[in-house]
């Protein structure tokens, strides 16, 4: 089978030559692997499309990852990087104003801290970019390109998350944010029904240039951040209507919410998505205990600790791989990270994750 066969199969529960391998990786893992300071990406957002997804599928094997929108063709035309005092930044090209410093070795930090949505007359900021804009705008070559590339090898999500609460705390702060949840309701329900019609444009235009699935959900939408009971009042209904959105193009869509997540899988599951990541905080009885919830709805993916990654041994991240495909498969499962991989996990212990699936 190949990658992108075997993680639909698994999707569908249905059985697998071995446990397809998918963990959360970005452009940290990108940045190792091709040895590229990780202000290249900053530089260049579509590196990662055009080099830093490929290095990783060479470099590993993995059966899927995840893409995000492409920068717009005239990106370059609009951003230039200068330094003052030392200190590198992105700038505005007609101004050089700074927009964002660079780092060498982490994402840039945005100069800005103002909230996008100081109050209930700002909703009218939010616009909603249709999916033939992104066309118009050149976003989707590089996404494009890159199936043309790997589509028939491995599985390709497009990203198009954001439509809950990581939107709200994004747009109003995350003190302000929290606030609203509970003094504002009906501003809430607006900002999300708002966030989510954004997704769902993204989405369409990422199935159009031939992805095969949909990334959606919000790390902030963790019972680490909200209570179950808010979790169902305010994300699920959104959660719920992207997936519908995808599945009506024909996409495959999995749900992704880090932190801590026990407390809502029967939610995740209700949302009708094929698959619920990234099983984050889980040990193997857990993981067993997901399984057992909701194994017979919705796929389980992901599962290997972040902290274990980064800081365990080969011998460790390969026990607890098999441990989490013996209790979670052999159907409906996805061996990966219980997040995003760390900046600084040997090598070595990815590999291992891989060296289990194949037994």
């Amino acid at each position: 089978m190949s990658g992108k066969e075997r993680v639909i199969a698994a999707m569908e529960h249905r059985p697998v030559d071995r446990t397809p391998v998918f963990p959360v990786v970005t452009s940290y893992l990108s940045s190792r692997v091709m040895g590229v300071p990780m202000e290249g990406f900053a530089i260049d957002p579509n590196l990662h499309h055009t080099a830093g997804l490929p290095a990783l599928i060479e470099r590993f094997g993995f059966d899927g990852v995840e893409i995000p929108m492409g920068a717009p063709s005239d990106t370059a035309e609009h951003q230039k990087v200068i330094e003052q005092d030392g200190i590198r930044y992105l700038a505005d090209v007609a101004t050089s104003t700074p927009i964002a410093r660079l780092q060498r070795d982490d994402h840039p930090i945005a100069l800005s801290i103002e909230p996008f949505l100081k109050n209930k007359r700002d909703l009218e900021k939010i616009t909603i970019t249709p999916a033939e804009e992104y066309e118009r705008l050149g976003c989707l070559e590089p996404v494009r390109d890159f199936v043309r590339e790997y589509g028939e090898r491995v599985f390709i999500a497009g990203h198009a998350a954001g439509q809950s609460m990581n939107s709200l705390a994004a747009w109003r702060g995350s003190d302000q944010a929290m606030l609203d949840l509970v003094d504002d309701p009906e501003f809430v329900h607006t900002v999300m029904e708002r966030a989510t019609a954004m997704s769902i444009e993204v989405g369409k235009a990422m199935i159009k240039a031939g992805v095969h699935g949909i990334y959606i959900g919000d790390a902030w939408a963790s019972v680490s951040i909200i209570s179950p009971r808010y979790y169902e009042r305010y994300c699920l209904p959104y959660h719920a209507n992207a997936a519908e959105a995808f599945h009506q193009l024909g996409a495959k869509v999995y749900l992704h919410i880090c932190g801590h997540s026990s407390p809502i899988l029967e939610m995740m599951a209700d949302t009708g998505v094929d698959a619920i990541e990234p099983l984050d905080l889980m040990n193997t009885a857990l993981l067993a205990d997901a399984k057992r919830r909701v194994g017979d709805k919705v796929c389980l993916k992901g599962g290997v600790s972040t902290s274990l990654l980064l800081n365990g041994s080969p011998d460790e991240v390969y026990a607890a791989s098999v441990s989490a495909i013996e209790v979670c498969g052999p159907t409906g499962y996805i061996l990966g990270s219980g997040d995003d991989i760390p900046r600084d996990a040997p090598l070595a212990n990815v590999d291992t994750m891989l060296r289990a699936a194949r037994g």
